[in-house]
Parts: structure tokens; C-alpha cells; sequence
């Protein structure tokens, strides 16, 4: 046994327990699914339409460019989650510091368990070898592209393999990781090109074009340690070094397009190096915070913060002119009829009314003034960044409600207060209903910013009517999914990574099966199809064409998608929500005779009292 492990214990442990597990063999499987199928997809377009095999060749260039974007994404989207919880579940587990009394170092645990993470990784890039072998064999690429190729996707792995590291070892909980991981990596990517936005309302040459123009660029071009100048603005993202970069200037957003990859080595290199950086940066806060987050109480920040800003403005408000006027207070001290519910709505920062309105305040106040400085650094050509700016406000909006359904039932279990909502004389219904309430509050404050994004669609009756929809059903919808997630899932990190993976496959999986395969089956010429309307089986599809405002693939009309998209949808919300609330009590794990005994039973006000006593209302936001 020593011999396999090669003096490293640590990593032969995680290994073998990955081993061990089932699902390890599940995501394998549905990864190689995803990406030969993908890969055949585009494969057969950058083919379609050769007879003569001769014809072929040299098609593999776009094959290989089109390789290493699904590469790329999938390392972007599933690094952080692989190796969020490598340092925090050994911290739930109350294992860490048995860790710190062997002989390994903190080097040493570090580098084991980011080999452990790294290991699964790179088993899931090597599945593209075929893939490569083909593009390869098809001619146009050549063994440089290769290299770099297969260089461009290690760095990134390491990249994303060490930021996830630093935040499982930041945070105190897996769920704080994941959350950290993908928003770090969210900050990393554009977190340069947002300091330039401000700095253009103060110095004219952080402008775009006044940036693009400038005499550093133009030397960094000559030296041909820069291939375009967006690599300035997106320093961190490894594709902005591989692919020359273009403008497609026939649509009315210039949407840009990746158009080859590049071949110089001086520019792989200069690219690599703020890659490689931040990589060595995030490994020494790694070690530096080991062992002093190594050992964290449990607290809500949040929550302390917001009663903390509760006092200070309690003292201001007691001047001469305010006379102690409260706008929004609370309606009762302890619980009525829906104890569930205040518990939601009080004891939670996400959940109280004020402290949403703040937060809502706080976020339309960064909005407004992030849109106007997107308008002067672009030079009041604002299209494409607006469009970017509004798809991530709604993939945080639909993260932050899959989140904290996912949370609801799933955290009661983490905290073991769920027996003791199941003792209380509430049905399953019930219980779940009043749950749900601090979502509700919750997906109407994210509704502000997303209308804020919407105002420019006043023009447009049509594509602001479908906008509101979309805010009506696709936020309940994830909220409900995450939920019935949540009741089926033990344990709340698997539950928020489940519920996660769903929604991004419930969007990504109809394009590649459904949709993709559709459209290889269409005549040439008939632009207006009915096997179009299949785009929409993604739900995020219907946002980007309405988006976009360009409806001629479907009959020059809105309408017909809108109706059959929310007809489908609105349906699935129905049947999610009634299987949450049918089958309550058999996902709470309660007796079967229970509801009926909850209903002829008189409710007292002891349970209620006891509730709020027995359940933990400040470790919990």
C-alpha cells in the first residue's frame, strides 16, 4: 500500500474516496455525454455541405477553435464546484485539526488536496483527446496550435483550481465557498475592465476608444506581446490570450467573435504570465490564511451588520426634527398565526423588509451609477455592454433565488431543526408555505434592478411585456425547483450544487440535444421554420432573443413564442409547486398520519413559543 501512495497520504485518501463514490462515475459519464456530443455537433456543421472528402481538409482549425471553447467553459464552470470544498468539508467535519497534529506540513496538505481536485480535472480534459486526434487528422491546425492549445487549458486549470482553494480555505462553510468561488472568478474576469469604468469619468484616456488608441497598446501590438487591445481590459481570462479577437460589424451591438488562435509565442507567453501570477497569489493566501481561518466560530456577518446599522440610526432618529418616526417597523414581537413565517421575515437578514429595502437601495444606487459610467467610457455606445450587464444581473438574480430555496429545508437539516418543525401541529403544506415567504420578499427586491435594465424596453410593448413575464415565472420557477431540490437532497451544499446544475443544464442541454440537431434537419433556405420554436425549450433563450429584439426566424412576431414559452413554463411552475406541497409531509420524513392528527389537533401557543426558543434565530441568515 505504500507503494501506491507514493509518500503523498493525503492525496491517495481523496482519491481513493472518489473512487468510492458513485456520483464521481455519474459526472464522468454525463461530462464525456455533454462533450462528444457537443463536439459531434459542431463537427457535423464545420462539415456539412463536403462531398468530396478531399474538400475536408483543412477544416480543422474551426474544429479545434471550437474544441477549445467548450474546453474552456467547462473548466470555468466546473472548476470552482470540484474544488470549492476541499478545505471546508475537512472544516465541517471537525477533521482539519486532526490534519494539523500529523506529520504534513501546511504545504504540504495544501498541495494534496489541490492535486486531489486537479487529478479528476485534467482526467475530464484528457476525454477530448479523440476529439483533437480527429480536428487534428482533418489538417489546418498545427503542432504549435496544439502546444498552446494544451498549455492555455493547464494554466487555466491551475488558475481556477487555486482560486477555488483560497476560498474553501477563506470561508468557513462549502455553501460560503461555492458562492466565493464563482463570484471570485466572476471578479477576477472583469474585475480590471470594471476599474477602467470609473476611472474613465475622471481621466479621458481610460475611455474604450481613447484605451484602444493609446501609444501603450500600440507598442505592446508592435512587440506582438498582445494580439488586440481587450487583452489589457481582460487580463485574467486565458481565452483573450489564445484567440484573436474580432468585430462583426454588420449587426446593430457589434457582437464580438473569436476568429483563430494564436500563433505567436511571444504573445502565449505574455498572456500566460498574469495567469500564472494570480495563480501564485492565491496558493500564498492559501497558506498565509490556513491555519488562522482554520478554526472559525459561527456568525452572520450580514445579520450583525444590518442590526448594528439598526442602532445607529435608532440614535439618530431620536433628534429634534425626527422625534423617533419609524417608516417601517415590525409587526409583531413574537409570532400569531404563522410562526414559520415571522421566523423567515424576522430573524433573517434576507427576509426582514427593511434590510431588503436597504439592500435593494444599495444595489439600484451601484446600478444606476455603473450604467452611466458604462456610457462614458464607451463613448455613449453602450449596446453590447448594457446586454452583458443585463444576462448577469439575471444569472445572479436566478443564483441567489436557487440558493436560498435550496437552503430552506436543507439548512433546517444542517442545523437539526428540522424535527422540531416537524413536532409543531403545522401541516407539511403549511410548514413549506411559510417557508417560502422570505424567497418571495427576496425575489421582489431582485426584481428592481432587472426592471431598472428594462426601462429602455418602454418602446417596445411587446418585448417589455415579455421581460415581466419572464421576471413572474422564471423566478418562482427556479425558486420551486431548488426547493423540491432541497426537500429530496440530505444535506444543503449538494442540495445548492444540484439545484445549480439543474437550471444550468435545464438552459445549456435543450441547445445542444434538442435544438442543435433540429436545425441539421431543416431544409436549406426556410428561414422560418417551426423547428425553430425548439430554441426555446432553454429558457434563457427566450431572453436573449427578446434581447435582442430580432424575431424574423419566427414569423416577425413575438407573440406565438411568447404565448407557447410561458404556456410551457407556467405549466411546469404549476406542477412543482403542487408536488412540493402534495408530498410535504412525505419529504419532511414525517409519520403518515401526521397531517390529519396536525388538523384535528387545536394549536396552541406553547409550540409557537417553543419554536422560536428551540431554533437557533442568530446563527442562521
Amino acid at each position: 500500500m505504500r507503494k501506491l501512495q507514493f509518500g503523498l497520504p493525503l492525496l491517495a485518501r481523496e482519491l481513493i474516496e472518489q473512487a468510492a463514490r458513485k456520483r464521481t462515475y455519474a459526472v464522468r459519464a454525463a461530462y464525456a455525454a455533454l462533450l462528444f456530443t457537443a463536439g459531434w455537433l459542431l463537427f457535423y456543421d464545420a462539415l456539412r455541405g463536403v462531398t468530396n472528402p478531399l474538400a475536408a481538409l483543412g477544416s480543422g482549425r474551426r474544429m479545434f477553435e471550437d474544441l477549445m471553447k467548450l474546453q474552456f467553459a467547462g473548466i470555468y464552470l466546473v472548476m470552482p464546484a470540484v474544488a470549492c470544498g476541499v478545505i471546508t468539508h475537512e472544516k465541517e467535519q471537525n477533521t482539519l485539526p486532526l490534519l494539523f497534529l500529523t506529520k504534513l506540513g501546511p504545504w504540504t496538505i495544501l498541495f494534496e488536496k489541490l492535486c486531489s481536485r486537479l487529478v479528476p480535472m485534467f482526467g475530464f480534459l484528457l476525454m477530448s483527446l479523440p476529439l483533437l486526434a480527429y480536428a487534428y487528422s482533418v489538417g489546418g491546425i498545427t503542432r504549435e496550435h496544439l502546444l498552446a492549445g494544451v498549455w492555455m487549458l493547464g494554466i487555466t486549470v491551475l488558475q481556477m483550481a487555486a482560486l477555488a482553494l483560497f476560498c474553501s480555505v477563506w470561508f468557513r462553510t462549502t455553501l460560503s465557498a461555492f458562492v466565493g468561488a464563482y463570484a471570485g472568478t466572476a471578479l477576477l474576469i472583469f474585475g480590471p475592465m470594471v476599474l477602467f469604468i470609473p476611472l474613465s469619468l475622471f481621466f479621458h484616456w481610460a475611455r474604450l476608444s481613447e484605451l484602444r488608441d493609446s501609444a501603450a497598446v500600440e507598442f505592446l501590438q508592435n512587440q506582438q506581446l498582445i494580439r488586440h487591445s481587450d487583452q489589457v481590459l481582460l487580463p485574467f481570462f486565458t481565452p483573450m490570450h489564445f484567440f484573436d479577437y474580432g468585430w462583426d460589424g454588420m449587426g446593430t451591438w457589434r457582437v464580438g467573435y473569436f476568429i483563430g488562435a494564436a500563433r505567436s509565442w511571444p504573445a502565449i507567453a505574455a498572456g500566460s504570465a498574469p495567469i500564472l501570477l494570480t495563480t501564485g497569489l492565491f496558493l500564498m493566501l492559501s497558506r498565509v490564511f490556513l491555519i488562522r481561518r482554520a478554526f472559525l466560530l459561527p456568525r452572520n456577518r450580514i445579520l450583525g451588520f444590518f442590526r448594528n446599522l439598526d442602532r445607529l440610526f435608532a440614535r439618530w432618529n431620536e433628534g429634534r426634527w425626527t422625534k423617533g418616526i419609524v417608516l417601517i417597523s415590525d409587526k409583531a414581537t413574537f409570532p400569531d398565526g404563522d410562526p414559520v413565517a415571522w421566523r423567515e421575515t424576522t430573524k433573517r437578514a434576507l427576509g426582514r423588509a427593511r434590510y431588503l429595502i436597504r439592500i435593494g437601495m444599495a444595489v439600484e444606487a451601484a446600478l444606476i451609477t455603473l450604467l452611466i459610467l458604462i456610457v462614458i467610457f464607451t463613448d455613449g455606445n453602450p449596446g453590447l455592454a448594457f446586454m452583458v450587464l443585463y444576462f448577469f444581473l439575471w444569472g445572479m438574480a436566478v443564483m441567489i433565488v436557487s440558493v436560498q430555496s435550496a437552503s430552506l429545508i436543507a439548512g433546517e437539516r444542517a442545523q437539526q431543526t428540522l424535527d422540531v418543525l416537524c413536532t409543531t401541529p403545522l401541516e407539511g403544506r403549511n410548514i413549506i408555505l411559510q417557508k417560502y415567504a422570505g424567497v418571495r420578499r427576496l425575489m421582489v427586491m431582485l426584481c428592481v434592478p432587472l426592471l431598472t435594465m428594462n426601462l429602455p424596453q418602454l418602446a417596445r410593448p411587446a418585448a417589455l411585456l415579455c421581460s415581466l413575464l419572464a421576471m413572474a415565472t422564471y423566478l418562482p420557477l427556479a425558486a420551486w425547483l431548488s426547493l423540491w431540490i432541497g426537500l429530496r437532497v440530505k444535506t444543503r451544499s449538494r442540495a445548492i450544487v444540484l439545484a445549480l446544475a439543474t437550471i444550468v443544464g435545464w438552459c445549456l442541454l435543450p441547445i445542444v440535444f434538442i435544438f442543435m440537431p433540429l436545425m441539421m434537419l431543416r431544409q436549406a433556405g426556410d428561414v422560418t421554420s417551426p423547428l425553430n420554436f425548439s430554441i426555446f425549450l432553454s429558457p434563457a433563450m427566450l431572453l436573449a432573443v427578446n434581447e435582442y429584439g430580432d424575431w424574423r426566424e419566427f414569423g416577425d412576431s413575438s407573440w406565438p413564442a411568447m404565448v407557447l414559452n410561458f404556456a410551457i413554463y407556467g405549466s411546469l411552475l404549476y406542477f412543482i409547486r403542487r408536488a412540493c406541497l402534495v408530498h410535504a409531509d412525505r419529504y419532511l420524513g414525517r409519520a403518515a398520519g401526521s397531517p390529519r392528527r396536525a388538523a384535528d389537533a387545536s394549536p396552541p401557543v406553547a409550540p409557537s413559543l417553543t419554536l422560536v426558543a428551540a431554533t437557533p434565530s442568530d446563527a442562521s441568515g
